[in-house]
């Protein structure tokens, strides 16, 4: 699944169109390198997410065939570290 379609589909962001700009901004990395909207993830891998006032870093447990309810959001991602941040990212 494309990197901009997971990201919307694990509700890490409301609309893939945001996961396809933060991805454009270099605000989205896969295993510490930024990464196009159309980036193939695969389970394994390290999602690290710079939202404007927070850094998010997890572990995508497994791929989902579409769109996930929040509530079951965390059989596919284990969150790794969260911190706060105060920089605007995009």
């Amino acid at each position: 699944m494309r990197v901009d379609l997971l990201l919307k589909a694990l509700c890490l962001v409301k609309t893939r169109s945001q996961g396809k700009k933060g991805c454009e901004a270099g605000a989205v990395k896969i295993n510490g390198k930024a990464v196009k909207p159309g980036r193939e993830v695969k389970a394994g891998d390290i999602l690290e997410i710079k939202y404007p006032k927070r850094v998010v870093v997890a572990e995508i447990v497994d791929v989902p065939r579409g769109q996930v309810a929040r509530k079951d959001r965390d059989d596919y991602v284990r969150i790794l570290r969260e911190r706060k941040t105060e920089a605007e990212i995009w």
